[in-house]
């Protein structure tokens, strides 16, 4: 009985090695992948960070030159026009989230607008069920 054990233990590890090998080397690969495309995109970041900064930490020659390649690069690159595009897309939707600013006291003012006429509406409705009421 102990014997068949063992050898039925043996035969599993036989079969199952080979799918625990190709488990892993599918982690291997997608780690690769992904630490790839992370690189690629965290340059993108970093390129377009640096770019949207240099007219105010750089002097006017490193900026010209930074533009300038960066607008031959975006000439010859379908990559990184489309990287640029969502970029700057991505920047400018995250400042236009903010502006132009909300004014909290006209924010408030409105929402009590808002809260008063809400109630005037109840009362009305309230007022003409009573009457509805009477006169049946």
């Amino acid at each position: 009985m102990e014997k068949d054990m063992l050898a039925a233990r043996k035969a599993l590890r036989v079969i199952v090695l080979p799918f625990r090998a190709a488990c892993f080397l599918m982690l291997i690969a997608n780690f690769l992948v992904l630490s790839a495309v992370s690189l690629f995109f965290a340059s993108f970041v970093a390129y377009g960070v640096a770019l949207a900064i240099s007219y105010a930490f750089l002097p006017t020659e490193w900026t010209q030159a930074l533009w300038q390649w960066a607008a031959d690069f975006y000439a010859q690159s379908s990559w990184f026009k489309a990287a640029t595009i969502a970029f700057f897309t991505v920047l400018f939707s995250a400042i236009l989230r903010f502006w132009p600013a909300r004014d909290p006291v006209a924010d408030a003012a409105r929402e009590r607008e808002i809260a008063r006429l809400n109630d005037d509406l109840i009362a009305a409705q309230r007022q003409e069920q009573l009457r509805a009421k009477l006169r049946v």
